[in-house]
């Protein structure tokens, strides 16, 4: 049923005081927008499995435009921009903008960085601004029958957009969500592979991939090291166990 402007009110204001109150307590007395490493994209995202997965799709992004979407703090912006991208930002939250904007001041990049508070459903930047999008952990607060055609419209013909997001069902969490209401928005609702569907009809391509059914810990690198084969094991002698994992990586050509 097509949400009424009130409904979408509702929303955004929910979703904007959770995420106001959550950087505000991260960020208090500005305590920790000064990164501690001087890593680049290709370094950060080189760490992690799913972030390869993003960085060997994007390819190079020195002089690419692109949209941190739904950025937070802007950290990963801060990536980008060290690596020669022109990054823009945006959030419902207005504090996580501030924050963000001195972020990037702070870590000697806000010449490449621009945050702005606008909603994914509607987005305030032009058709065919972006060269590629990324976002993490965001498409499960937005509304997937408004957001996909939003993508696909600030994205430029050919323009790429990756997300790293949650699946619904992974069994640990699941019962951490279950158990930590206080956590979460009312109004998120983690990943099922069937979302593919609602990207189809704005992407000449969107496949949904699957990652970290026992390698739930990625900053545990020793252990990761040994769970990551097994995880692939499992997933492919028992694929059905795709819908299962922990994460879930999207990637989508205009």
């Amino acid at each position: 049923m097509e949400k009424t402007l009130s409904e979408y009110q509702e929303r955004y204001q929910n979703e904007a005081e959770f995420f106001d109150h959550e950087v505000e307590e991260m960020f208090r007395n500005d305590r920790g927008l000064k990164f501690s490493n001087q890593l680049t994209y290709e370094d950060y995202f080189g760490l992690f499995t799913t972030y390869r997965v993003v960085k060997d799709f994007f390819g190079p992004v020195k002089e690419r435009k692109i949209l941190d979407f739904a950025c937070g703090s802007g950290w990963i912006s801060i990536y980008l921009a060290r690596s020669g991208a022109e990054c823009c930002g945006f959030d419902i939250s207005p504090k996580s903008v501030e924050i963000a904007t001195r972020m990037a001041e702070v870590n000697g990049v806000g010449s490449r960085c621009q945050f702005k508070v606008t909603a994914a459903e509607k987005m305030d930047y032009p058709d065919n601004t972006f060269d590629l999008l990324f976002g993490n952990a965001a498409l499960h607060h937005t509304d997937l029958d408004k957001s996909p055609s939003e993508i696909a419209r600030v994205l430029k013909p050919g323009g790429k957009a990756a997300f790293i997001d949650d699946l619904r069902h992974h069994p640990v969490m699941w019962l951490y969500r279950k158990f930590t209401t206080d956590k979460h928005t009312h109004y998120e609702t983690p990943m099922v592979h069937q979302n593919v569907e609602q990207f189809k009809p704005y992407f000449t391509s969107a496949v949904f991939e699957s990652y970290d059914f026992l390698s739930i810990f990625p900053k545990q690198k020793r252990l990761t090291k040994i769970l990551q084969p097994i995880d692939a094991s499992i997933l492919a002698v028992l694929p059905f166990m795709k819908h299962f994992c922990r994460h879930i990586v999207i990637k989508l050509i205009k």
